[in-house]
Parts: C-alpha cells; structure tokens; sequence
C-alpha cells in the first residue's frame, strides 16, 4: 500500500486546486462581476478613500478583477503617480485593460498574488526610487488573504509605513440570522474557501503597526484601514457600524 505524500507535497495539491477552482470561477463571473458588484461601489469608493492617495505616489490593487477600482486609484494618484494592478483570471484582466486603454501609468500584472510579482510591477516603471508601493487596496480578495505567500509578497512591495484598506465578506454575529444567510450565499458563490470568514483579516493584521476596523451592512461586511511599520505606538481600535 503507498504510503500518503507528506504534508508540504498534500498542502502544494491543496493550493493547486484552489489555484484551478479559482481560475474557473473567475472565468465564470467575468462577463457578469460588474454588475455583481454594482452595490458595493459605496464601500468601494470608501474604501479608496481612506488610502489617502497623494499626487505621484504608487499603490497596488491586489485582485483588481475587471478594474472597477482602477479609474479611481488613477484619479487619485494624479498624472505622476502609478496603479499596479494584480489579477490571476485572464478573463478580468482583458476587461480591465479595455476599461482603462493604454494609460501609461496603469501597470497590470497577470499573476497570482503569491507569485514572484513585486519586480514586475514595480515603481521601476515610471522611474520611482526602490520600486516600493505607498499604499495597498484589498477589495472582496478573502482568498488572497488567506494565503500566507501572498501576504509575504505584499509585505515584500510595500514601504514602511504604507497605508493598507481592506474589505469583504465577514460572517455576522449569530443573531443576524439573515446577515449570514446572505453571507453564505454570496461566499458560496464567489469564494474558494470559507476559512477565516469569521475574521478575514486575520492574515493582514501582523503586517500593520496600528488599525482600524469597522463592520458594516448588518455586520456582514468589513472595513479594515491600517499603516505598516514602526510608528510611536501600535493604535488599534475597533468600531461597529450599522447598515449604511
């Protein structure tokens, strides 16, 4: 009787399959993921805000799907600054090319996030210094995050001190009986793993000195806006929020 593979060659099949349910789930939605997330485009727009974007700095969109977010990022970093934008699905990045033309400060990447990308899509591009990123945008990427080489070639990207916004699907308290029952359908939809769903943003929380996080839409969705690095002292707070 064979014996079992051990446990890194068990865990590499693992996140090969996800890797192809991904690719096939994605594929799927692409014609339709811009209407699917037509609500969102409060929080998203929210969640751009809170960046705190300047006039020629570098922020990456990991998972940036068709690019709904990318007009945004581009307006806000002004006519010297560059988007990186990340996204595994071939399918989403053919659309975000076609929403932003040929924009020579927009840089798209198609790799997943736990690929060797940081070199790709640096600040190099537009002769930016050490190619490091000044901000990071995570929006509806639990997958992503819960990756632990993802996160690894995110913290390798950014500066110290760069701003990080989250955002996605969060189970709600027990109570919000209905909250949850939309939060397993739409994770069940367009999610490859449910772990984590309780705290998606667990994983994010050793890479940020300080933090805050807010819970919105009966609780059933996050709002997480943090900085890297060292400053005069970890500040973490936590607020709740109701539906908007």
């Amino acid at each position: 009787m064979p014996s079992p593979p051990p446990p890194s060659d068990r865990s590499h099949q693992v996140h090969q399959l996800r890797h192809q349910h991904s690719q096939a789930l994605y594929a799927r939605r692409a014609p339709v993921y811009d209407l699917e997330l037509a609500a969102l485009t409060g929080l998203r727009r929210e969640a751009i805000a809170q960046l705190g974007l300047e006039p020629g700095e570098t922020v990456l969109d990991l998972g940036c799907g068709t690019g709904l977010s990318l007009p945004l990022l581009l307006q806000a970093v002004g006519p010297t600054g560059q988007v990186i934008g990340l996204e595994p699905c071939k399918a989403m990045l053919e659309q975000a090319r076609q929403r932003c033309g040929k924009d020579p400060r927009l840089c798209l990447i198609e790799a997943p996030a736990e690929a060797d990308w940081p070199e790709r899509g640096s600040g190099k591009h537009n002769g930016k210094g050490d190619g490091k990123a000044d901000a990071a945008l995570l929006f509806f990427t639990h997958d992503l995050q819960q990756c632990p080489q993802a996160l690894q070639r995110l913290q390798d990207a950014l500066k110290p001190g760069a701003r990080v916004v989250a955002a996605g699907l969060v189970w709600a308290p027990a109570w919000q009986w209905l909250g949850n029952a939309f939060v397993w359908g739409a994770a069940w939809h367009s999610l490859c793993c449910f772990e984590a769903l309780h705290a998606p943003w667990q994983g994010l929380l050793p890479l940020l000195s300080e933090y805050r996080l807010e819970r919105r839409n009966l609780e059933t969705m996050y709002l997480l806006t943090g900085r890297t690095g060292a400053h005069a002292g970890p500040e973490r707070a936590q607020r709740s929020r109701g539906p908007d």
